[in-house]
């Protein structure tokens, strides 16, 4: 019973949003706001959900440590993928340049 429950229940990272949404924070990392994601094709699979919410959906951007880098989704209808960037990061790849 205890095998069937764990494998219809993912368990996922919890992020907690931050000056209304601007950044968002997971453990000791802040992520800051960059834009909307440029293309659909990096988006990889779904690593968090912010504030408890199942909507709410964190990803990760595919080629890239989610410890710089995380996409965030609220699943209702006309929502936008956005790119968040951990505030350590410099330096900007082109692939994730608007």
């Amino acid at each position: 019973m205890s095998l069937f429950s764990s494998c219809s229940n993912k368990e996922y990272e919890n992020f907690q949003e931050l000056n209304s949404g601007s950044k968002l924070q997971r453990g000791n990392i802040i992520y800051t706001f960059y834009s909307a994601l440029p293309k659909d094709s990096l988006r990889g699979k779904q690593i968090g959900i912010i504030d408890g919410d199942k909507k709410h959906k964190v990803f990760e951007v595919k080629g890239f440590s989610s410890d710089e880098w995380i996409i965030e989704y609220y699943d209702v209808i006309m929502s936008v993928y956005n790119l968040y960037k951990a505030d350590t990061v410099t330096e900007i790849p082109d692939e994730l340049k608007q």
